[in-house]
């Protein structure tokens, strides 16, 4: 008998023996496999990251971590299904790698039960299931042996992309109850005024939640005891007594966040002027100076790569057009080894200043945020006029320099206030108890500027919806941390996208544009022309006895006017519809990717592997028939 025949196994067998083998790999895979999971996202959303190992694997002392979930809101919204998943996952993994210090609880609330009176008790957001008032519940819940409490009150699947973040936060927080100290000096108003009916900042809000934030009051003439950083936000008019405390501040070692700009586009607006900022700019320049910097507030970067889009007026049309002195940071304009700008994504930015070394200085001036070599200076009183996108385009000459939107510096620096305290009328004298001032720094100063206040507003951070829409919050949560020495949430945060921007098609509409727009300009400008010496041509026929009779010479001269302007419409429409051609030829090839290519390409490699798995049976087969006549 043939080796090929010992082998044959009855039909019953083999069926029998594949039933078999189908329960091994399970039972195989639900005791070695569970968790297991396989991240093909760019940013690798979902796998661990070293900064959440560092948190989780740091932990002194034990953590209970409570999953209130009600199935029946989980299985009425497919989205959540999916997200339940992954924080399941995600939770499971925190406590295997804690060694035992996270304690995960899954607990199912139904309605009208003792979960149920558990989770409202500690603030868990419901939602209606039904009219008979039952409600469901997706929320998390963590303490420590201090008893200290940290929650979350829905898990929104919007928030996945933040998921590792969110989950990581609340573990630090309970593992280092002490939160960091930030005293915040606010010329943008970013309290409100709820008199007015007007909300603080988002950022405010988000800032609250990492850190412990104390207002500094006006003419105070120290910062706070017990004050980690000090963020100030558009200091436009400081009064002596804050700038001088914000110097000895520095200089005593303490670290500060500082937002100047050239233009505060949210700063409260002039009474007499709604469309002009009240107090437009903020510099700071003798403390600046003393640092080693300047920034002239009387220059805006533009950015013709870096700008964000807009409706603008092209002749008697509104088209879409690049805003030059709006930007999108993104890419390569973020510093890649610094901790509070390696993670990010995109951030947004109006109006934004330069910043530079200033001459002689010796301290070290490090980029945080750059603009691309496309960019220039514009005179700011041109921005405050706030012109047609065109307008700047057509002014727009690139400079081939990288403008530096934000700075780390750390050195040694003198005090801007070489004699002293300021005194005059109104202000009051120092304490008795008051330290002697400094005429330098004791230690190296630790000062992060960024060139930009508009930044920090709702319209930059959060949309309609309160949800992220770009990582202004998170740069400045990590520059915090990372002025503060408190790194460790750093590498976390900025992982999950904000915005995939299609770079491919903005590079060529940057391209049509600059081919199309000198024509553009040319056939508007010559359209204008026609049509203002038909104008003048009707005004003088108007002027005879009889306005409603032409000559037939001025008849003639009508005519050829409007198909002049007929004729300069069609060029005009056609160069239009030139700046689209390119997107378009690009939206095509991409359909026909995903339409047709791909699955092409899947049935053609499905057909070669089917014919390599028979060329390679055949084979197997001649082999055994040699054998057998042998």
């Amino acid at each position: 008998m043939s080796a090929l025949k010992q082998m044959r196994m009855p039909p019953a067998g083999a069926i029998a023996l594949a039933i078999i083998l189908f329960f091994a790999l399970n039972l195989i895979s639900s005791l070695r496999l569970d968790g297991a999971q396989l991240d093909l996202t760019q940013r690798s959303l979902y796998t661990l990251s070293p900064g959440a190992r560092n948190v989780i694997g740091g932990l002194s002392e034990p953590i209970t971590i409570k999953l209130y979930r009600t199935r029946q809101l989980l299985e009425s919204v497919s989205q959540l299904q999916t997200h339940a998943v992954q924080v399941v996952q995600l939770l499971k993994t925190f406590e295997q790698v804690a060694g035992g210090k996270i304690r995960l609880q899954i607990i199912d609330v139904a309605p009208f039960s003792a979960e149920e009176d558990q989770a409202l008790g500690f603030g868990l957001a419901g939602f209606n299931l039904n009219r008979s008032g039952e409600r469901g519940y997706f929320g998390l819940v963590g303490t420590n042996s201090l008893d200290t409490l940290e929650t979350i009150p829905f898990l929104d699947p919007a928030r996945q992309a933040f998921l590792q973040y969110d989950l990581t936060r609340l573990v630090y927080r309970l593992s280092k109850p002490d939160e960091t100290r930030v005293a915040v000096i606010d010329g943008l108003s970013m309290y409100g005024a709820m008199a007015n009916g007007k909300r603080p900042w988002a950022m405010l809000d988000i800032m609250s939640q990492d850190y412990q934030l104390e207002a500094v009051p006006a003419n105070s003439d120290a910062i706070p005891p017990g004050t980690d950083v000090l963020f100030i936000a558009h200091p436009a008019h400081l009064s002596p007594l804050n700038q001088f405390a914000i110097d000895q501040f520095v200089l005593r070692g303490g670290a500060a966040l500082v937002f100047l700009d050239p233009i505060a586009e949210n700063s409260a607006p002039d009474p007499g002027n709604p469309n002009v900022p009240l107090n437009a700019s903020s510099d700071l320049a003798p403390l600046m100076q003393a640092w080693g910097l300047q920034m002239d507030p009387n220059k805006v970067v533009g950015d013709r790569d870096m700008a964000i889009q807009t409706v603008g007026v092209a002749g008697q049309q509104r088209v879409v057009a690049d805003y030059l002195p709006w930007l999108r940071v993104s890419g390569p304009a973020f510093n890649p080894v610094e901790p509070a700008t390696a993670r990010l994504n995109a951030m947004r930015m109006s109006s934004a200043g330069s910043i530079h070394a200033s001459a002689g200085t010796t301290n070290k001036i490090t980029p945080l945020l750059q603009s691309t070599a496309n960019s220039m200076l514009f005179d700011r009183s041109a921005i405050l006029q706030r012109p047609n996108p065109n307008t700047l385009l057509d002014q727009f000459k690139p400079s081939g320099e990288r403008q530096a939107l934000a700075v780390r510096v750390t050195g040694s620096a003198k005090t801007a206030f070489p004699s002293g305290r300021p005194s005059g009328d109104g202000i009051e004298p120092a304490r008795p108890d008051a330290p002697k001032p400094l005429a330098g720094s004791e230690k190296p100063i630790n000062v992060i500027v960024v060139a930009d206040s508009d930044m920090l507003a709702d319209s930059h951070v959060i949309d309609k919806d309160g949800r992220a829409m770009s990582s202004n919050a998170d740069f400045v949560l990590n520059a915090i941390g990372d002025l503060a020495g408190g790194d460790a949430l750093i590498n976390v945060r900025g992982g999950g996208e904000i915005s995939r921007p299609f770079t491919t098609v903005q590079a060529m509409q940057n391209r049509a544009e600059t081919t199309y727009r000198a024509t553009e300009q040319r056939l508007t400008q010559e359209l204008a022309d026609v049509q203002q010496r038909q104008l003048q041509s009707q005004g003088a026929a108007q002027d005879g006895s009889n306005p409603i009779a032409l000559s037939r010479e001025q008849q003639q001269a009508a005519t050829q006017f409007n198909t002049k302007i007929a004729e300069l419409r069609v060029q005009l429409r056609d160069v239009r519809q030139a700046l689209r051609a390119d997107m378009e030829a690009l939206e095509q090839r991409l359909k026909l990717i995903n339409i047709a290519l791909v699955p092409a390409l899947l049935v053609i490699a499905a057909l070669l592997l089917a014919l390599w798995r028979t060329a390679r049976l055949r084979r197997y087969l001649r082999r055994q028939r040699r054998a057998e006549i042998a």
